[in-house]
């Protein structure tokens, strides 16, 4: 397929490296329908049947993943919300089988999802190895997590493993795993680029190599096949949206254009949506500087600059 084509289908890839914090029109939103008023299983019930409707793709059980034989745990501490996770990171980071402890001064995104009404969901868009998704996952509102790549999702079942052998969490029910890719379209099978096993760091990945997120190029790529689907389609109508994290290697734009109708509710909208933006990889891709935060401010985004990251809020 032609790069031009690829990208009038614009579609968006979830990937890698990062850290970034996010019903139509006619949305049939009502107060009493959220998990602050239901019960967390009535509510979770509710989401597996809307996901069940969705027959080319199914949510991850972490129990059918094979177990990391080399794991790297890093445990993160929370101690303003008396929160801990473990993140297994890949065996390159230098984050790996440490521990960290985010306070006032660096939590950053990490507070703003523990932050999030109990009755809000967290959608985490590229979820990597899982550093933002663990943090939904003990936080203990409802959670959902996209990635790609095989690696990424058996590194983020090792965390989620760890966690609750640890004892930092009672259940995993909040948390809904897809491997998947984001965009403005569902498709049940897109291809995505990745270094080769030799090369390492095959935690990385996108739709296009020139995108990838590597120093140096690798001698060769391997593809893997993925479904993949809007927001607007995976996320229940009746859910409430305390923040959308995006970070997927240049492909923003198609991510935000498959949201639209969450954007467009009159209630229950993204509060917040936290997206990455680098020059490189989003030219590469084929797509505008700041073209997505001009879309978020037509829908009365207010939106600051953080360097590689962008956060807008409403």
């Amino acid at each position: 397929m032609k790069l031009s084509s690829l990208r009038q289908t614009a579609v968006a890839l979830l990937t890698v490296v990062g850290f970034a914090h996010f019903l139509r029109k006619d949305f049939d939103y009502n107060p009493t329908t959220t998990s602050s008023v239901q019960s967390t299983t009535s509510v979770q019930q509710q989401i597996k049947n809307h996901i069940n409707k969705i027959q080319f793709l199914a949510p991850i059980s972490c129990n059918n993943i094979p177990t990391d034989t080399a794991p790297h745990y890093t445990i993160a501490e929370f101690p303003l919300y008396n929160k801990t996770a473990v993140v297994d990171y890949a065996p390159w980071t230098a984050e790996k089988d440490t521990k960290q402890i985010f306070t006032e001064s660096n939590g950053g995104l990490y507070h703003q999802i523990l932050a999030i009404d109990p009755g809000e969901i967290f959608v985490d868009v590229g979820a990597n190895i899982g550093q933002m998704t663990m943090v939904g996952l003990v936080s203990g509102v409802t959670t959902f997590a996209f990635d790609p790549l095989e690696y990424d999702i058996m590194k983020i079942c090792s965390g989620v493993n760890e966690t609750v052998k640890r004892g930092h969490t009672q259940t995993t029910e909040n948390l809904h795993l897809f491997r998947a890719l984001v965009g403005n379209e569902s498709q049940t099978n897109v291809s995505i680029t990745r270094p080769d096993d030799a090369f390492g760091k095959f935690e990385q990945a996108s739709l296009f190599a020139n995108t990838i997120g590597v120093a140096r190029k690798p001698k060769s790529y391997v593809k893997e096949y993925v479904p993949m689907i809007t927001l607007d389609e995976i996320i229940p109508p009746h859910l409430p949206i305390g923040l959308v994290k995006i970070d997927v290697q240049g492909f923003e734009w198609p991510v935000v254009q498959g949201m639209k109708g969450l954007l467009e509710r009159k209630a229950g909208y993204p509060r917040i949506v936290h997206y990455e933006e680098q020059r490189r990889v989003t030219l590469g891709a084929g797509f505008k500087l700041g073209a997505v935060q001009a879309f978020l401010e037509g829908y009365n985004y207010t939106c600051k600059n953080l360097g590689n990251d962008i956060s807008c809020k409403k």
